[in-house]
């Protein structure tokens, strides 16, 4: 069997897997019933639940199922949020490889001192940078006269600048924190030891040698810092009042949406997920044809 289908294969048991998931845990509250004087487990209620869903799903073209996703606004909300996701991602990329440039190529006592920073700023809690961010845009306000930052989503009208920088603030310290880290290791590695012996500036062994062999490994990253944007964005959209894909999601889960609308949700979430694997394996691919990669 070759790389491909043994890939196509692995995203295929991983769909399964996420779709069994889904199935079990929406219809747990079947399973738990509360008698007079004891919990009561209902396994054939549970089952008949499932198997029941399930049907649903395999009979997805009924348009009666259909109907509930004309109650909530798709299209546009996940377009706004995915901006969000990309334009949070290609931010936290361009400075956490910039400042860890930065980092590395420091002296050992600025270097330390930055270390201690990024460490510090990396265990700050989400919702206090959250509130902190709306008390700084509040106060700029009340000090100046001029609303210069849209932060709340008003009238149709959904913010950007804010939000993409509130969500992408603690995602940069943990991507720069663990850059440092792969970044240092490589450093001390043979190779990169034998090109400084050549004469091979500092710089150029970062970009051309040291970065091509942590590819692999940052992508891996990646898959953690975009649920962590994800979770944000969504905080974001619940404080900041903002229609996004994630309210959109909310309502269909307290509104009572059926299991087929729940998992069109679930699974428009994981497609940034896909992407950024399939273009990270790509790309690992092509650095390996070229020059083997160290992991």
């Amino acid at each position: 069997m070759g790389e491909e289908m043994k890939r196509a294969l692995r995203v295929f048991i991983r769909l399964v897997l996420i779709l069994a998931s889904l199935l079990f845990v929406f219809n747990l509250p079947s399973l738990l019933g509360i008698g007079k004087d004891r919990v009561q487990i209902n396994i054939h209620t549970f089952w008949g639940s499932v198997r029941s869903d399930f049907h649903r799903l395999i009979t997805i073209s009924d348009p009666k199922y259909w109907e509930f996703l004309h109650t909530v606004d798709m299209v546009e909300s996940y377009r706004y949020t995915m901006t969000l996701l990309l334009l949070s991602l290609s931010l936290i990329i361009i400075l956490a490889i910039g400042l860890a440039f930065v980092v590395v190529l420091s002296s050992a006592r600025v270097r330390n001192l930055l270390k201690n920073v990024i460490n510090f700023f990396e265990g700050v809690p989400d919702l206090l940078i959250i509130f902190l961010f709306m008390f700084l845009v509040v106060t700029l306000y009340k000090t100046t006269g001029l609303k210069f930052l849209q932060l709340y989503g008003i009238f149709g009208k959904k913010p950007y600048f804010v939000p993409v920088i509130t969500v992408s603030f603690l995602p940069l310290f943990l991507m720069l924190q663990f850059l440092i880290k792969v970044i240092t290791e490589e450093q001390s590695q043979p190779y990169a030891e034998y090109a400084k012996a050549k004469g091979i500036g500092q710089i150029r062994v970062l970009l051309v040698h040291i970065m091509r062999n942590i590819f692999p490994l940052a992508f891996i990253q990646l898959r953690t810092i975009v649920w962590v944007l994800l979770s944000n964005i969504y905080l974001v959209e619940f404080i900041f009042n903002i229609n996004g894909f994630n309210q959109q999601l909310l309502k269909v889960v307290l509104l009572g949406g059926n299991i087929t609308t729940l998992v069109i949700f679930i699974f428009m979430l994981t497609i940034p997920l896909l992407i950024i694997e399939s273009i990270g394996w790509l790309l690992s691919k092509m650095i390996k044809g070229r020059a083997k990669v160290s992991i």
